[in-house]
């Protein structure tokens, strides 16, 4: 175990493997299992002379029991380490303290943390992301309508569109993520980084045109030109999103085994999701504040929504340096890992990305999941009409309310990061908390709000949706457990029912709108905002508390319904009893 230990941490660094046969191939240990079965990608033959048949070959699965030498890179090898850990085994130790010294050294073969610093540049990684989602959630919907001049069904149509293709990309992403289906020269830089670095890409070069006007348009066109013109950067903009938050997402059970470490991470990565919007609502307060150009919200605002999304851009791509700089992915071999860390399931057992669809924790934080994201970007989405139309605002304030809330969201979030007390709050209870204030600040959203008690809203709801996403998220990571094969996959089949019933909520909700674009139909347009405030988060709000409960009595990530192959040990005890002297290649 030792030396299956000591190899796992090899993943992906080149080695030679000189075969009882005078083969030798030379690749990049992929993976490894505790029989020393090794897998290696992108192989070479050291001999191409004497071994022909073999210059073909680019992967090659080699059983244990053929290698007769492994030839290590030198840096990687830490001899002190190993000869400390291996003394373990074979000299007897009587003094307590060496005894836990030994057993500390070999833990860390086993186990892995990042520190603090570490920790802060993992969570900038998705602050561009953070950026451009609250600028597309919290104003797509009143720039289309109230900017551009669309009719509501056709402004919920692009959401809609928006929403499927994230919905779409997100698991194949995930699957992506997990599986070697980029090129090997992208690889290197990490299987979850080089979906990161795609994802960024495609956000930059498609962001900047979705708060622009549409440049082929004229008068005398239909809308449904612009229709057109804004899709297929919607469309990139939503792959480049889906990409940045699944790889990012997916990062967290592989830098740390620790439950506390992940809990941390969760928090920190959304304190900058809260500071991104922040950010995004105090640049927009300042450019509508100086704007001079009316009251509310319309055509004339078109470059106040074009500078911020420049802004936007800019300071997102400055957010990615540390991220990219201090950020090191750990190279997973592909397998489960041996003991539990956040929950008391502690089998190991195969989880291939067909194998979460046998269990029923799996469709119950989905839908939990689900159910989170509605209430955050319904509420979030129509808040600036439901604080311009229904409580009769200015439009300074469709700035100014959602970064009150997000500050709260930020404080809230802050004091969830600190170690002790995520370790001391257990997660359920939290999350019951955020549901019981959801519900009470939906009901107060009923009245009319002169006053401070708009700002006391704004500071639950805050409260609300950050303490539902984080512990929502620590509930997901918790679900993957050490299963993290395929823990993109589980984020991305989260994120794919979350986007497209957020999209089809979107679409139901803008065909019902009644048109407010005229004076007649204020009080009725008051209303209607005043109902999606409360009733679609309220609704939601009680069916995850149902889940929840569903949850109470269950230890998550224990497989209770795993399908019967999928309870097989990752090295069955047979596979010794097989023909040992062959090596399997495939392309």
């Amino acid at each position: 175990m030792l030396f299956f230990s000591f190899f796992k941490t090899l993943v992906g660094k080149e080695v030679v493997v000189e075969l009882k046969n005078d083969v030798c191939l030379h690749g990049t240990l992929h993976s490894v299992d505790q029989y020393l079965n090794m897998t290696l990608h992108d192989t070479q033959v050291t001999d191409p002379d004497r071994f022909p048949h073999l210059i073909a070959v680019k992967n090659a699965f080699i059983r244990g029991s053929v290698v007769r030498y492994v030839q290590l890179p030198e840096d990687q090898v830490d001899t002190e380490l190993l000869a400390d850990a291996r003394m373990d085994d074979v000299i007897p130790v009587r003094n307590d303290e060496e005894v836990e010294n030994r057993r500390r050294l070999r833990r860390q073969l086993e186990e892995r943390d990042i520190n603090f610093l570490h920790k802060l540049s993992y969570s900038m990684g998705h602050f561009y992301n953070d950026l451009c989602a609250s600028m597309w959630f919290t104003y797509l919907m009143i720039y289309m309508e109230k900017v551009i001049q669309l009719e509501s069904g056709k402004a919920g149509m692009l959401m809609l569109i928006g929403q499927a293709t994230d919905a779409i990309c997100t698991p194949l992403v995930g699957l992506g993520s997990d599986h070697a289906f980029l090129p090997a020269w992208i690889r290197k830089i990490g299987r979850r980084m080089s979906w990161h670095v795609i994802g960024a890409i495609s956000v930059t070069i498609s962001f900047p045109f979705i708060y622009n006007q549409c440049f082929p348009c004229t008068a005398a066109m239909t809308e449904w030109v612009t229709v057109l013109w804004y899709i297929p950067f919607i469309m990139v903009f939503q792959f480049g999103w889906a990409s940045v938050q699944i790889s990012h997402l997916a990062m967290i059970p592989d830098l740390s085994t620790r439950d506390e470490s992940r809990s941390t991470m969760n928090s920190m990565r959304y304190a900058w999701t809260v500071l991104a919007n922040i950010s995004v609502f105090g640049i927009l307060a300042f450019l509508l504040r100086n704007d001079v150009k009316g009251d509310s919200i319309g055509p004339q605002d078109l470059k106040v929504f074009m500078t911020a999304g420049l802004i936007v851009v800019g300071a997102g791509l400055v957010s990615l340096v540390p991220f990219y700089a201090l950020t090191r992915e750990h190279e997973s071999t592909g397998r489960s890992r041996r003991a539990s860390v956040t929950s008391d399931a502690s089998e190991l057992v195969r989880m291939h990305w067909t194998s979460w669809f046998g269990h029923i924790q799996f469709y119950q934080i989905a839908f939990l999941y689900m159910l989170v994201r509605l209430i955050i970007n319904i509420s979030q989405v129509y808040f600036p009409f439901y604080v311009t139309i229904t409580q009769g605002r200015d439009k300074s304030y469709v700035a100014i309310l959602p970064m009150v809330s997000y500050i709260s969201s930020f404080f809230m979030s802050t004091i969830y990061s600190i170690p002790f007390i995520n370790r001391l709050v257990n997660k359920k209870i939290l999350f019951l908390s955020g549901i019981l204030v959801g519900i009470g600040n939906c009901i107060w959203m009923r009245f009319d709000l002169p006053g401070w008690e708009i700002y006391g809203v704004a500071t639950l709801l805050g409260f609300t949706q950050s303490i539902l996403i984080v512990t929502s998220l620590a509930i997901t990571a918790d679900l993957i457990n050490k299963n993290t094969e395929s823990g993109a996959f589980v984020y991305g089949a989260m994120s794919f029912v979350d986007k497209l019933a957020n999209g089809i909520a979107y679409q139901i909700i803008e065909l019902i709108n009644p048109s407010c674009n005229s004076k007649d139909n204020l009080t009725k347009c008051a209303n209607f905002y005043r109902n999606v405030e409360s009733f679609v988060p309220g609704g939601c709000l009680i069916l995850a508390l149902i889940v929840l409960i569903s949850l109470l009595p269950q230890s998550i990530g224990e497989r209770r319904r795993a399908r019967e192959e999928d309870r097989q040990p990752i090295i069955s005890d047979n596979d010794d009893n097989e023909q040992s002297d062959r090596i399997l290649v495939y392309d």
